[in-house]
């Protein structure tokens, strides 16, 4: 009988664990306007070579919402490296939700600037309210609505986090 309800209190703290540890999925689409402010600084002697940094403040047009709580805005501030045609990213974006909760993340990527194209990879890096603790990621694709840094794009994103226990 002692091993009956030791292996059933395993069984449960088992279940309990994985129902805590489960992923969520998150999918959405992003459009985002043109930057402001935009930044591009080309290094002397070196054609088609420049760093940049900018700021876009993009509206969910479907999808994103996280724990029950759907976005209101999202800005993303990005550090480019351009050579020639293509440029890599890092960015840090900020996912506001009504009333006051927000969401940060960390995204790297890619650019094609001929076809118009950037794809990477985002993970979350922090949040306040009700999405405080939420870990995650996923991948995001994006349209460019022109070639020059700075220009609007729109994006399908996909992902998986997961929130904390709600403590009783």
């Amino acid at each position: 009988m002692k091993m009956i309800r030791c292996f059933l209190g395993v069984v449960c703290a088992l279940a309990i664990a994985s129902s805590a540890l489960a992923q969520t999925k998150v999918s959405g689409t992003l459009d985002c306007d043109k930057a402001d402010p935009t930044y591009l600084v080309p290094v002397p002697g070196r054609e088609g070579f420049a760093f940049g940094l900018s700021q876009n403040k993009c509206t969910w047009l479907k999808g994103g919402s996280v724990g029950g709580l759907q976005p209101a805005e999202f800005f993303n501030t990005t550090i480019l490296e351009v050579t020639g045609a293509s440029a890599l990213s890092t960015a840090a974006g900020v996912s506001r939700y009504t009333p006051a909760d927000a969401a940060y993340s960390r995204s790297t990527g890619t650019h094609d600037r001929q076809a118009l194209t950037v794809s990477g990879y985002w993970t979350d890096t922090g949040a306040t309210g009700r999405l405080l603790g939420i870990k995650g990621g996923g991948t995001y694709t994006c349209k460019m609505k022109g070639p020059e840094p700075g220009v609007g794009y729109t994006c399908e994103v996909q992902g998986e986090y997961t929130l904390p226990a709600v403590k009783k």
